[in-house]
């Protein structure tokens, strides 16, 4: 905590200092281009009194190394920060000045540097000092004209003070209140991120140990036969003392192995073999090549003895592990999300205030349509997790895929150019589903064939009943794909679109695989794509 808050305190003094550089710089800039300093002398005063703060809370940090861990600098810091902000108002039009939005920014700074209660703090110490700045100027004890200030000014009267006074003391507290709820979100968030690295970390590491203490002897080597590693196991089971640089298949002669050379240069297949060595010792070894793309850059060899049961408990152990693995990507999944919808929100409503076409406004419109994307993706990774049970109902397969057909067509993802037919049956076509997930289905393979076809193109969706089955089929004339493409279709996270999760797909197979059905892809390069999902005709047709 208290090396956060160090780091907390040079970042201030650090962007401080970017920031009044580059407010120099522009006002020599505009004094050059313009001329005159009459109305660039506030900055000048603004500029030398923030270097002023800044020097003297470098001399704190460097002078006082007990208040480098403590929020008690940052304060202070924050607290000259609102002086200078005070100061800007006064000098460029007093309560009407468009600089008064610095307070608002000050706040957020607080709350993300010190969490809710720093943000409220910064609000209230915003509210004193712009108070005091409306009551001097309200009662005519401060007039910036005695500074020889020509910004436009106008002695403010009480009711328009009493007024700016109420909204912005309004704003400042909202902006309090939203960064706390946010700071707190983010915290949460972090804590839960923290605490996954952590588990990922000891998962390595108890990884790694488990290799190491593994009953099984893991022995890895290059192309040419030569160990490049092996685990205490192997060298325990084979006989060596060295970790590498040995080749296995003359350790394997040397304990009176006399049958052919199992690592052959080139052999990219896989296999098992058992050896019989004296001594009445069998070993089994399996052996696999490591591959990078389709070439083998070495084997994977295991090594057991076939007296011993240690597979079958390291089996079970590993099956544990993954289960695990799972029930926790499933709780950040969910952790992720809450403040994912915070944090949309956030920007939906401060979005509100940006003017079009500004820098902000198309900055948070980029975190909204982000954390839309992101919490599509995060609700894919649950519903493919968790393989929730169907929830079968009768339902009119012909009037689903109508009613599919309308909304796809009034959707963005069905553009100009595609042509949608279809080719359906009058009568209903009933069938015991999950409506809901057939539906889903469906939409992913028409929102894929509508990403299939370039420019003009059509779909074709098509139902068709027939003595054991019901086949539903999406047909379009796109990019289709290539042989090694099909074969990879539904496996997870495997994306043939831009922005896409690799996961729809997937669970349209699982969709399928509950429903005691199967799908069925016949693509071409250049041709065209057919999914068919074909349903066990178990309906009522009536």
């Amino acid at each position: 905590m208290e090396k956060s808050m160090e780091s907390h305190s040079l970042r201030l003094m650090v962007y401080r200092m970017v920031v009044v550089l580059t407010l120099f710089l522009a006002t020599l800039g505009i004094q050059a281009f313009l001329g005159g300093v009459s109305y660039l002398r506030p900055f000048y005063y603004l500029i030398a009194f923030v270097l002023l703060l800044n020097l003297l809370h470098a001399l704190l940090y460097a002078l006082l190394k007990t208040l480098r861990g403590h929020a008690t600098l940052i304060y202070l810091q924050l607290l000259g920060d609102i002086l200078s902000v005070t100061l800007l108002a006064f000098f460029t039009g007093g309560i009407t000045s468009i600089f008064t939005f610095l307070y608002e920014i000050l706040i957020v700074i607080g709350g993300v540097v010190l969490i809710r209660r720093g943000a409220f703090i910064v609000a209230s110490l915003d509210a004193i000092f712009f108070g005091l700045l409306c009551v001097f100027l309200s009662y005519g004890w401060a007039n910036p004209l005695h500074f020889g200030i020509e910004f436009p000014y106008e002695p403010p009267s009480l009711n328009s003070t009493l007024h700016v006074l109420a909204v912005h003391y309004v704003g400042f507290f909202l902006v309090a209140l939203l960064m706390g709820t946010i700071s707190r979100k983010v915290k949460s968030a972090d804590d839960a991120l923290g605490a996954a690295e952590k588990n990922l970390s000891t998962t390595r590491m108890f990884t790694d140990q488990l290799v190491e203490s593994l009953a099984w002897g893991v022995i890895r080597t290059d192309r040419e036969g030569v160990v490049t590693h092996s685990n205490p196991a192997g060298m325990r089971l084979l006989g060596v003392a060295v970790l590498h640089g040995w080749t296995l298949n003359g350790k394997l002669k040397e304990l009176g192995y006399e049958g052919l050379p199992l690592l052959k240069t080139g052999n990219p297949a896989e296999e098992e073999v058992e050896i019989r060595l004296p001594g009445k010792r069998l070993l089994a070894l399996n052996i696999a090549p490591l591959k990078s793309r389709e070439d083998p850059k070495g084997y994977l060899v295991l090594v057991r003895d076939q007296t011993e049961m240690a597979r079958l408990r390291e089996e079970l152990a590993l099956k544990d592990r993954l289960a695990a693995t799972g029930a926790m990507a499933i709780d950040i999944a969910h952790e992720i999300r809450n403040p994912l919808g915070s944090i949309s929100g956030a920007a939906q409503m401060l979005s509100r205030n940006a003017p079009e076409g500004s820098r902000e406004h198309s900055l948070l419109t980029i975190i909204q349509e982000e954390s839309q994307r992101l919490s599509k993706i995060l609700n894919n990774i649950l519903g493919y997790a968790q393989r929730n049970p169907l929830h079968r109902t009768a339902c009119d397969c012909t009037a689903l895929v109508e009613e599919v057909l309308v909304l796809f067509s009034k959707d963005a993802a069905c553009r100009k150019g595609i042509e949608l037919s279809s080719r359906i049956p009058e009568k209903p076509i009933m069938l015991s589903i999950d409506a809901d997930r057939v539906r889903h289905a469906l939409w992913n393979l028409l929102t894929n064939a509508a990403k299939a076809v370039s420019g003009k193109g059509k779909i074709l969706i098509s139902l068709t009943e027939e003595s054991e089955r019901v086949i539903l089929a999406v047909e379009d004339d796109g990019m289709g794909m290539a042989p090694s493409e099909v074969r990879n279709f539904f496996q997870p996270f495997k994306r043939g679109f831009a922005k896409g999760t690799g996961l729809g797909l997937s669970m349209v197979y699982q969709t399928m695989e509950l429903h005691g059905g199967r799908i069925e892809i016949k693509s071409k390069m250049g041709k065209g794509t057919v999914c068919e999902l074909i349903f066990p005709g178990e309906a009522d047709n009536g």
